[in-house]
């Protein structure tokens, strides 16, 4: 690697000279300092960034941590994230939260120690502050807080609303009776005070059938972790011989596809028999076969809102201001998979 003392032999002059030409010392003659910088391109050189970090107090480095990679919603928000903290100059770090506080702690550490700028969190154990404990005053910016109210920026999946509009739309288009899959049979009582998102769109479920004059049963809510093969294998057994529900709202849309796979091993017709709504808007719901309904979350919108937040606040260097709560909007996108 070539090294500032390298530059300083080829042009020379000391490396001192180097280091103040290189930053644009104006004790530096313009002809010498151009001809310093004309050497340092042509040998590779590249300065030190943890001495400008040092200097500068930043990294250019934010760090992004969300549930499980493999899910394609958190997937696909990741790239976004990723993609538009480049348009600004700023490399994104990627981890995966697998909800354990251990981890989490651990992830913050490395925020507080300025191994980054700051901090895009999908956290799920950690308290508002555990929050701000860990992360020393550094600028951080939550997805679907479990705080209402929190002391960070944070942005907000549209669960409540968007869930219901689902929901009204299977009863839109005919049907009698609609299953939950996705999340535990908990009561209307308690997903109210909740801000876990399972729960807030659970929440959405009951205002839909509450909008109908119906009841959503505990029978008619089935548990299942949010990925594909797992829903495949759950609504498997539930519609082995035929299927107890003419429509399915589904958590996310990989429980979704899974769903309609399952409805296809089974020899059971969607959208005629039984027809299915995710909710996500991920790129794999337009492909499968039937495509599928579901409720479209803006996610290059939700990326760009995350990244432009955080950078505003390291930025500014002044957490003063009042934590925004931004919820995102939505689009039900109807497709073959509730096109009756």
């Amino acid at each position: 690697m070539v090294t500032i003392r390298d530059v300083a032999r080829e042009s020379g002059v000391s490396p001192a000279t180097v280091s103040f030409a290189l930053r644009g010392d104006s004790r530096v003659k313009s002809s010498t300092m151009q001809r310093i910088k004309s050497v340092a391109r042509s040998m590779g050189y590249a300065g030190n960034s943890v001495a400008k970090s040092l200097r500068s107090g930043r990294t250019g480095i934010i760090e992004v941590a969300v549930f499980n990679l493999d899910q394609p919603f958190y997937a696909q928000l990741t790239a976004e994230i990723c993609r538009e903290a480049l348009k600004h100059g700023v490399q994104a770090i990627v981890q995966q939260c697998i909800g354990a506080v251990a981890t989490e702690n651990t992830m913050l550490e490395k925020v507080a120690n300025q191994f980054c700028d700051g901090a895009i969190l999908c956290t799920g154990e950690l308290d508002d502050n555990e929050l701000q404990v860990l992360s020393q005053g550094k600028p951080m910016v939550l997805l679907d807080d479990h705080s209402s109210r929190g002391p960070f920026d944070s942005l907000f999946t549209p669960c409540e609303d968007g869930a219901e509009t689902a929901v009204a739309h299977l009863f839109d288009i005919g049907c009698k009776h609609v299953g939950v899959i996705g999340c535990e049979p908990y009561t209307f009582e308690q997903v109210q005070s909740s801000m876990r998102v399972s729960d807030r769109r659970l929440n959405g479920c009951y205002r839909a059938f509450e909008r109908v004059g119906r009841t959503l049963e505990a029978a008619d809510i089935v548990p299942c972790d949010w990925y594909s093969t797992a829903s495949r294998q759950v609504v498997g057994k539930l519609t082995h011989g035929g299927s107890p529900w003419d429509g399915l709202f589904c958590m996310t849309d990989a429980v979704a596809i899974g769903a309609l796979r399952a409805l296809a091993d089974n020899g059971i017709a969607v959208p005629d028999e039984v027809a299915v709504v995710g909710f996500d808007g991920v790129v794999e719901g337009e492909i499968c076969v039937p495509s599928l309904s579901t409720v479209g979350l803006d996610i290059p919108e939700l990326a760009r809102k995350a990244v432009n937040t955080l950078l505003h606040n390291i930025e500014k260097g002044d957490h003063s201001d009042t934590p925004k709560h931004i919820t995102v909007g939505y689009e039900l996108l109807t497709r073959e998979s509730t096109r009756r």
